[in-house]
């Protein structure tokens, strides 16, 4: 994964069904929050089918768990409170978004050099979303990810490498 960036753009638009909401301030709290998105997206999720290789993250209830909490601690190590988050669905998936006050403070992941200590989590949301970015607005900062009911293509593709 060469140059692995967050987008800086507003989340996608056309989400409808706000499912669930979530104010954290410790990592403990993160956990419930993940548990309740991954519980949330997985009692929809038998109308979805999985990637044929049946791994774990082929499942969208999964890459949103992972995704939540990579997001909320990132938020709780690198942000500033309160931290917030929100999971949406809609047409084209499942809208996650996280915000925290440290407007200063822009996301990034560092290139493909793995030896470069931090970046994994965030290399890990562009891995499970279809598309991730972050803006600010209204003195908040907003990082969020979409997360598709099938896997992306480069997920996908590593998936097969390993079944």
């Amino acid at each position: 994964m060469t140059g692995a960036v967050l987008t800086r753009g507003r989340p996608p638009v056309g989400f409808w069904a706000q499912r669930l909401d979530w104010d954290i301030d410790t990592v403990d709290g993160s956990v419930r929050a993940r548990t309740q998105a991954r519980d949330a997206v997985a009692a929809g999720e038998a109308h979805h089918a999985a990637h044929a290789s049946g791994h774990l993250f082929a499942a969208a209830s999964e890459r949103v768990a992972m995704t939540m909490g990579e997001l909320t601690v990132n938020g709780l190590r690198h942000g500033e409170p309160p931290v917030a988050a929100s999971l949406s669905r809609g047409t084209r998936g499942w809208l996650l978004v996280v915000s925290d006050a440290a407007t200063d403070r822009v996301p990034s992941a560092p290139g493909s050099d793995l030896s470069v200590a931090g970046g994994l989590g965030l290399r890990l949301v562009l891995t499970m979303s279809a598309e991730a970015g972050w803006c600010v607005e209204r003195g908040r900062k907003l990082v969020w990810a979409l997360i598709g009911d099938a896997p992306p293509r480069p997920l996908v593709s590593r998936l097969d490498a390993i079944s």
